[in-house]
């Protein structure tokens, strides 16, 4: 019972992380294709969207294994 919640924690950490990561990306994006900021921004969108991906794939590493995402193993 204990793996099945901390895995649900763990792929509502992976949820909660793609959106705090991805929803910036795409209104900066939006910026660009605005004009409002310069093109050398997607550099740094890179980089938001590849570390968001880690951890996305991280928490969702864990909740396929039963761990929670504050933990390294089971318990």
């Amino acid at each position: 019972m204990k793996a099945m919640l901390d895995g649900i924690q763990s792929l509502v950490a992976a949820v909660v992380f793609a959106g705090v990561g991805l929803v910036p990306a795409w209104f900066a994006h939006l910026a660009i294709a605005g004009a409002l900021a310069p093109a050398w921004g997607y550099g740094a969108i890179a980089l938001l969207v590849v570390f968001t991906g880690m951890m996305v794939f991280s928490f969702l590493r864990k909740a396929g294994s039963g761990i929670g995402p504050l933990r390294e193993r089971r318990r």
